[in-house]
This record gives C-alpha cells, sequence and structure tokens, in this order.
C-alpha cells in the first residue's frame, strides 16, 4: 500500500453523529464522532468536531498534508452559516482547499454525481433537494424541527409521544404505553413531559416507539407514520410542480431512516401518490462518499 502526498477527506456532520471517509494513495479510514449541527450547537462547535476528525484521520495517514476537505453540514443552509463554520474550519487546514455545504448536497452528489435529479434526505430532519437541467439547486422543506422537518426522526419521535400521551389521556388505545414502558420506563404523562421539557432528550430518540408499535399492528401509530411521510412526499410533489419540465424525474431517497423497513414501505407508497411515474429509488451510496468524492474534485 502506498500513502499518497496528499490527504483528502470527505464529512458528513449531522444531527446525531459525525462520519467522515479519508484517503490518501490506496490507504483510507473511517471515523465517526460526535453530532455536529450548526444550528443547534453553534458554528465553533460543529467546526470543532469537524476538525478533531480532520485530525485523526491526518494522524492514522502518516500525517500527510490536505489535498482537500469536504464538509457537509447540517443547519448550514445559509450562506452566513456556512461562511462562519468555514472561517473556524480554516486554521486547521494549513491553507488546504476545502468546502463547506449543507448535507444534502453531499448526500444528492453520492446519488446523481452532477446530474439531474431530485433527493429526498431523512435523518434526524428532511429535506428535498434537487438539481434542474440547467444546473439551478432547489429545495423544499427542512425548516428544523420547530417549523418543519415532517417525516424525520424528530417527527417521528414527537407523534409517538403525541400517541402515547392520548393514549395515557383516555383517547384511543394503542400498544405504544406498553412499548414505551418497556424501552423508556415513560409510565405516565408525568414521565413523558419531564423526559422532553426537563431531561430535554432528543425528540428523534422516541422515533424507535413509533416504529415498533406500526410492527405491532398499532392503527394510532400507523395512521401517524402515514400523516408525517405524506407531509413528506408532499413537499416532494411541490418541488416537482415548482421545477417542471426542467428537471429529470428521479428521485432516490437516503439518510438513517430510510433503511428501516416499515418505514421504507410507508414513504415509498407516498412517494408514488405525489410523484406518479417517476424513478423513485433508495440511493445505496452513502453521504460521506460524495463528500469524498467533491474533496477529491477540489484537487482540480
Amino acid at each position: 500500500m502506498v500513502v499518497s502526498d496528499l490527504l483528502f477527506v470527505g464529512v458528513d456532520a449531522g444531527g446525531t453523529k459525525t462520519a467522515a471517509l479519508a484517503m490518501a494513495g490506496d490507504c483510507s479510514c473511517r471515523l465517526e464522532g460526535p453530532a455536529a449541527q450548526a444550528l443547534r450547537d453553534g458554528p465553533e462547535a460543529a467546526a470543532a468536531v469537524v476538525a478533531a476528525l480532520l485530525s485523526d484521520a491526518q494522524g492514522q495517514l502518516g500525517g500527510v498534508p490536505f489535498g482537500g476537505v469536504a464538509v457537509g453540514l447540517a443547519g448550514a443552509g445559509r450562506d452566513s452559516v456556512r461562511g462562519a463554520v468555514s472561517s473556524a474550519l480554516a486554521p486547521h487546514l494549513d491553507g488546504a482547499p476545502f468546502t463547506v455545504t449543507h448535507d444534502a448536497d453531499i448526500a444528492y452528489h453520492a446519488a446523481w454525481g452532477d446530474g439531474s435529479g431530485a433527493l429526498l434526505l431523512v435523518g434526524t430532519g428532511s429535506l428535498v433537494f434537487a438539481r434542474t437541467e440547467d444546473g439551478e439547486t432547489v429545495r423544499a422543506g427542512g425548516w428544523g424541527t420547530v417549523l418543519g422537518d415532517d417525516g424525520s426522526g424528530a417527527a417521528l419521535g414527537r407523534a409517538a409521544l403525541r400517541v402515547l400521551l392520548a393514549a395515557l389521556d383516555g383517547g384511543p388505545p394503542s400498544t405504544l404505553p406498553e412499548i414505551a414502558a418497556e424501552r423508556f420506563d415513560l409510565t405516565t404523562a408525568d414521565d413523558v413531559m419531564a423526559a422532553v421539557y426537563t431531561e430535554r432528550r432528543p425528540l428523534a430518540s422516541f422515533c424507535p416507539l413509533l416504529l415498533a408499535a406500526v410492527e405491532a399492528g398499532d392503527w394510532t401509530a400507523e395512521a401517524a407514520l402515514h400523516a408525517e411521510v405524506n407531509g413528506l412526499a408532499k413537499q416532494a410533489g411541490w418541488l416537482a410542480t415548482r421545477t417542471g419540465d426542467g428537471l429529470r424525474q428521479r428521485l432516490a431517497y437516503a439518510g438513517g431512516l430510510s433503511g428501516e423497513p416499515v418505514y421504507r414501505a410507508a414513504l415509498e407508497a407516498a412517494l408514488d401518490r405525489h410523484l406518479p411515474g417517476w424513478d423513485v429509488s433508495r440511493c445505496e451510496a452513502e453521504p460521506v462518499e460524495g463528500a469524498l468524492a467533491m474533496a477529491r474534485a477540489l484537487a482540480g
């Protein structure tokens, strides 16, 4: 194995974890670190997580200088946020070329490269992102857990707790009280309120409750899941309407939730309704692979 003179690193920094894929010649390594969300954690904190992984990658691959670094960062949808993260990250790169972009950008690159199409990204948050035949980028959704992120892990976690609270209040019967008690020791409404408002547990951490209830045949949980994925699929339909014939009719979906069988089935059914005639498939390439390809392209 030969280590090249330059090190290229792609980084996928998300709301749950941060992944890096580094390559120098024939040598490569994968690394993982804590979450880095620019809006939630702040630009400096997000940059610190990325910088630590870059340092680890350099150490593992012989200390060779950086040839290019591409960072896809959750919460980096605005120029001002990307600029702040870039400023905090630059001192760690010794003048090497680098780019900080939205995490949807690297996932799109993994799916379609420079071609036209759409990407639905669903993990802790959600977003629909597309590139037209003319190279214009457009998006729908992705406005955070307070204002949007339909169909996301956070949205499904919130939906699970709402179904749970309704059942505890005497509403429609559900398996969620039993599942929540077993998995999270949540047996009363006070327990739920304390977990969310006092302990500040991330809403996305409760997402598995909803999926488990759906798998158990819980119709209230199933209705909540279908409502969430339908909201996300509608955003894909809105984006398709906005772009018209300028967008190639293909969509790849990616992100942590997209690999869950029960979620995937519900999402594909919703996309069939809102994108009739489109080629819809799951992206098998990881977003961090798209980031590494973007990093290598920086070398020219």
